[in-house]
């Protein structure tokens, strides 16, 4: 598992061993979810609005160092 930025209590990681799209892991203290890389969906589970638009923004901005960590845990 790779952490690639925390928000406070907020964790954004790509796990090894996925499959499917490229997609972060949104971890916080009492939701879960799973955002695609690309289009910026939540593909599974729910996480606060302004927790998605803070994670958005960033997934948006750093697409390259998500997709870097995704092909090196998942290749």
């Amino acid at each position: 598992m790779g952490t690639l930025i925390r928000f406070g209590k907020v964790r954004v990681a790509v796990f090894a061993w996925e499959h499917g799209r490229i997609h972060v892991h949104v971890i916080g203290p009492d939701f879960r979810c799973a955002l695609d890389a690309e289009t910026l969906e939540v593909l599974a589970g729910s996480a606060p609005r302004d927790v998605l638009r803070e994670v958005r923004a960033w997934a948006a901005e750093n697409f390259d160092r998500i997709a870097a960590a995704w092909e090196e845990l998942n290749g």
